[in-house]
């Protein structure tokens, strides 16, 4: 169907400079001790409540994605065990990821909340959408679920993006401490997808090396930066953009997805990078740029890794605002 507004002779209403998708529904994600847990989001969530340059934000809820839509990146079985761990009463997946029995239902809203965010970005109603989710994704593999991630939220968007609705080439831009491991394998053969990655090594999970760049048809469309324990500021933003941004603008992607990790913080305690809440706004600011110059501006971020509240809702609102052009 056509827009309302246009059928009326009038235009359609402007795209928002930053849809916000959230879902605060998630305490039934949890097991004691852990630090992936419900408390990162309410931190962040206060934290915007707080902020009056964030408090015009364009938000939304998230509905929970059809799970065919997992099976673009997923093997049915992978689907299937989550579902039944859930169901079961939930169980440990390994040693560091958890199955509550309500995750299952969690982790369909934050692959949804990604789905809905990409759509929105791809019909023109944002310009670009931020899904503040958990559990995290970039370590799903197709069929595995490991560090702290059941279902891989950023890669399912970025096939609903191509095989839905029609975008060619998309970078994938993760700037998580930890190596998305799992984005790389899902696409390490694709050369319709740019997978970018700054990161710790050595560090969980033990992969990303520089040699790492793809192969069959998609050789040379990973690109891995790897930097050594206690890595600051400087050495990162030389890499990515040394290294991450040269390839996105040769690649011209139609979209720019960001794994929007936060634990390369100084504060966290899971990692030993020494980023600054300024260098992520530095980061935020260098991909819009980019955008703008290659994707029309079209960006989806999905929040990733963070561990130390403070640090986490401080990075994740000085993001929002430059997204937003606050």
């Amino acid at each position: 169907m056509g827009d309302p507004a246009a059928a009326r002779g009038q235009p359609p209403p402007a795209a928002t400079p930053l849809l916000v998708l959230h879902d605060p529904q998630t305490t039934g994600h949890a097991a004691e001790g852990h630090p992936e847990s419900p408390a990162r989001l309410r931190a962040i969530a206060a934290a915007l409540a707080a902020d009056p340059e964030l408090a015009g934000l364009a938000q939304s809820g998230s509905d929970p994605v059809d799970p065919e839509r997992l099976r673009l990146v997923h093997t049915d079985e992978h689907v299937r065990r989550v579902a039944a761990a859930s169901r079961e009463g939930g169980t440990w997946l390994d040693s560091d990821t958890y199955c509550a029995p309500e995750s299952y239902g969690i982790a369909l809203r934050a692959a949804g909340a990604c789905a809905a965010g990409v759509e929105a970005v791809v019909a023109g109603r944002a310009r670009t959408a931020f899904a503040l989710v958990r559990p995290p994704g970039h370590h799903a593999t197709p069929t595995t679920a490991m560090g702290f991630c059941l279902f891989n939220n950023l890669a399912v968007a970025v096939r609903v993006a191509q095989r839905e609705l029609g975008v060619g080439g998309i970078a994938i831009i993760d700037i998580d401490v930890h190596h998305g491991n799992g984005t790389q394998e899902i696409f390490y053969a694709d050369p319709t997808v740019l997978y970018c990655s700054l990161h710790q090594l050595p560090h969980y999970p033990g992969t990303g090396r520089a040699r790492e760049t793809g192969s069959g048809q998609g050789a040379g469309t990973t690109v891995n930066c790897p930097l050594p324990p206690g890595s600051g500021p400087a050495a990162w933003l030389a890499a990515f953009e040394g290294q991450v941004l040269p390839a996105v603008l040769r690649f011209r992607p139609e979209l720019i997805a960001v794994s929007a990790g936060y634990d390369a913080h100084v504060a966290d305690p899971l990692a030993d990078l020494r980023l600054t809440t300024d260098t992520y706004r530095t980061i935020a600011a260098r991909i819009t740029e980019v955008a703008a110059e290659t994707a029309r501006g079209r960006m989806l971020w999905a929040l990733e890794g963070g561990y130390d509240l403070a640090a986490l809702a401080d990075s994740v609102t000085a993001t929002l605002r430059v997204l937003a052009g606050a």
